[in-house]
This record gives structure tokens, C-alpha cells and sequence, in this order.
């Protein structure tokens, strides 16, 4: 899934993505009906039913093949689809390494390993009220 994306099924409108599908960063899907995404496809932009998918989406094999310039929607893309895919698909399994998706035990620790003891958390001040702008305080005891 891409970064910064939206994501959102309901209980009765179901999302359903494909294998080796790739969701773009800033993807909005928030459905109104189920939605199936095919395997191997490329999905962009604000989606909420399958007239969006349609005008939003493109195979990758597609894509692929794709020499100088294409457009869908409010897509256009210029350059070389497979050189695209390619690249993406590299991005994708180095954040995966990286992140030790690949770890067994003992070899191939990523960041999310290393940091397992580690939390974090994002402190929002108060935004109404007589402590507004002001942080809370917070103490952690292990």
C-alpha cells in the first residue's frame, strides 16, 4: 500500500485487493459499494466505487508496456511503464527487507526488529478548553 494512503472498507461494502497489486501514494479509497481490485493492478487516486476503479486503475502488464506517454483519467504518465514497474517493484521489496519482513529468528533483522523494545508515542496539545495549545503530561512507568 502506498504511503499516506486512505484505505477503508465498511461492513457491508467490502475491499478486496488482488495479489502484487500496488495502491499509490495519497490513494483515497472509502467505499460505497464492494469493491474487488484485480491482481497486478496499479490503483490511484479518490475511489469509491467500480466507475471510479475504472477511471483510477490500469493493469500493470499494462503499464508495462507502455514506450512513451499515457493517460487515464486524471492520470498522465511519460516515460517507460516498464522501467516504472521495475523500479517500483525494487522500492517495495527494499522497504520490505529493510523493515525485516524477510526476518527468521535470527537473520535478516530489519528496523522493525531492532526497535522492538522502543515506543512511541505523538502528543497532541489540547485544542478546546482552558488547556488549549498546552501538552499534556504523560510519565511511563516499565
Amino acid at each position: 500500500m502506498g504511503f499516506n494512503s486512505f484505505l477503508q472498507g465498511k461492513p457491508d461494502c467490502r475491499l478486496t485487493i488482488g495479489e502484487e497489486s500496488i495502491v499509490m501514494p495519497h490513494t483515497i479509497i472509502d467505499l460505497e459499494e464492494p469493491l474487488n481490485i484485480p491482481s497486478r493492478h496499479l490503483v490511484w487516486g479518490c475511489i469509491k466505487n467500480a466507475t471510479d476503479l475504472k477511471e483510477h486503475s490500469i493493469s500493470i502488464e499494462t503499464l508495462s508496456n507502455v514506450k512513451s506517454s499515457f493517460s487515464l483519467g486524471d492520470m498522465n504518465f511519460k516515460g517507460s511503464g516498464s522501467s516504472f514497474v521495475q523500479a517500483f517493484k525494487h522500492r517495495i521489496e527494499h522497504i520490505l527487507e529493510a523493515n525485516g519482513a524477510y526476518f527468521d529468528g535470527n537473520k535478516n533483522r530489519g528496523h522493525a526488529q531492532k526497535g522492538q523494545n522502543i515506543s512511541y508515542n505523538i502528543i497532541q496539545p489540547y485544542s478546546i478548553g482552558p488547556l488549549k495549545g498546552l501538552y499534556p503530561t504523560m510519565d511511563i512507568h516499565p
